[in-house]
């Protein structure tokens, strides 16, 4: 199973990615950012169950910032170190 790329292209809102990728590490291209850096907007290159399969994808693309999010509940006693 590698990464899935559908919807490439597309800009979404971060609510609408949570909705269309439930429970799956996205790999986003940054749009629209607010003042604290979080994403609003976004172009989805990429989406997997497991995060370690975005990590090809993540390299900059044509200055683009780029963000891994999770959209499901993270327990808590789980740190991410990128």
């Amino acid at each position: 199973m590698g990464t899935r790329q559908s919807g490439a292209g597309k800009v979404l809102t971060l609510a609408e990615i949570y909705r269309q990728y439930p429970d799956e590490w996205v790999l986003v291209a940054c749009v629209e950012m607010d003042e604290d850096l979080n994403i609003v907007r976004g172009e989805v290159l990429g989406h997997s169950p497991e995060r370690y399969r975005l990590y090809d994808n993540s390299l900059p693309r044509k200055g683009k910032s780029i963000a891994i999010e999770y959209t499901g509940e993270i327990p808590d006693n789980l740190a991410i170190l990128l």
